[in-house]
């Protein structure tokens, strides 16, 4: 498991237009929500489409989610009808997943584990949601919560460091 406030690994997957799309090209420009899912997974068709309908919202939060599948996913998920804010991506390698999700991310029956990541522009992490199912996935509202918090939080926050008196 990563740990907050730590840099986000290397993140690079395939659009499904064909481009490569890395965590790394949001670097310094936008905050991230990063999604490990399931391409047959009902839920996570679902929380995707609440990404979607709430994508304005991760606009005002200077954010993009970068939804990532280990396979290509259906056309109506991944369809042209997506808002700039919502990338939709492939990991065939599983390499990002691994990385993000611990290398027994994949079992006999395919994905064992979805998660959700939220870093700043400069890809600290804030917060994670690492589930067996997809029934632990976090809500958009907290997600979005998540986002403001980074937005509200001056550049120097964060724990202070004191000289120690001799």
């Amino acid at each position: 498991m990563l740990k907050t406030r730590q840099i986000i690994p290397p993140l690079t997957a395939r659009s499904t237009a064909g481009q490569a799309v890395r965590a790394g090209d949001f670097k310094q420009k936008r905050n991230l929500v990063i999604a490990f899912l399931d391409a047959n997974c009902p839920r996570c068709h679902e929380f995707l489409g609440k990404l979607r309908v709430r994508a304005r919202e991760f606009a005002e939060r200077e954010a993009v989610a970068l939804v990532v599948f280990t396979e290509t996913p259906a056309a109506a998920l991944a369809g042209e009808n997506l808002p700039a804010q919502v990338l939709v991506a492939v990991d065939m390698s599983g390499r990002s997943l691994g990385a993000y999700l611990g290398e027994e991310v994949f079992g006999p029956d395919g994905l064992e584990r979805v998660g959700v990541f939220v870093a700043d522009r400069y890809g600290e992490l804030y917060a994670q949601w690492i589930a067996r199912g997809e029934d632990h996935l976090p809500g958009v509202a907290e997600l979005l919560e998540w986002l403001e918090q980074i937005q509200v939080a001056p550049e120097e926050c964060g724990v202070s460091y004191w000289a120690s008196e001799p």
